[in-house]
């Protein structure tokens, strides 16, 4: 759990094909910032360097709820 301007976020390890990743076009991404649940939902089996990267980029989203 992380706080974002007050509010919690979960963040929570994935699939790789879990729902909340899929793109409207149909593929799939490796992040992705629900701010209806204040879930960050990430594929899960990510080096550490690049799970950082995604975490930060989804951190970003959140933030601008």
């Amino acid at each position: 759990m992380v706080r974002v301007n007050g509010y919690d976020w979960r963040i929570m390890l994935t699939s790789s094909n879990h729902p909340q990743l899929m793109r409207p076009d149909g593929s799939f991404t490796l992040g992705c910032c629900n701010s209806e649940n204040k879930t960050i939902y990430i594929v899960e089996g990510l080096n550490k360097t690049y799970f950082k990267k995604v975490l930060c980029h989804e951190l970003v989203h959140a933030s601008m709820y």
